[in-house]
């Protein structure tokens, strides 16, 4: 995984070939160049955070629809994988998105124990 940060924290919740898997097919999107991973809170929120460096690939049309297109092609290969609709609004940072996924039941879940 190009977050090695994430990488870590994948490996130590058991998800790391499901987080390499979704990193393949998402860099396999035109204009998507790495991504960024959060999954600080998996143990607590099944959830993961991704934040995907974008430039919208040159071609015709308008830029805007180019970007949504992008976009939505993102959002399918998280679908893909088993992550869904969180309800959080998807942010545009200008070469970054923003995106928080729920895990579905593919996705193994854990709780962290609460220290007494």
């Amino acid at each position: 995984m190009y977050d090695k940060r994430a990488e870590r924290q994948a490996a130590e919740f058991g998800i790391l070939d499901k987080m390499q898997q979704l990193e393949a097919d998402l860099l396999k999107i035109e204009g998507v160049s790495d991504i960024d991973f959060d999954i600080d809170n998996y143990d607590e929120i099944p959830q993961v955070i991704l934040i995907p460096r974008y430039s919208v690939p040159n071609g015709p049309g308008n830029w805007y629809k180019r970007r949504a297109i992008q976009l939505a092609r993102i959002v399918q290969v998280c679908e893909n994988h088993g992550l869904l609709n969180s309800g959080d609004r998807i942010e545009d940072y200008g070469e970054h998105w923003y995106i928080v996924r729920n895990c579905g039941v593919g996705w193994p879940r854990l709780r962290k124990e609460k220290a007494e």
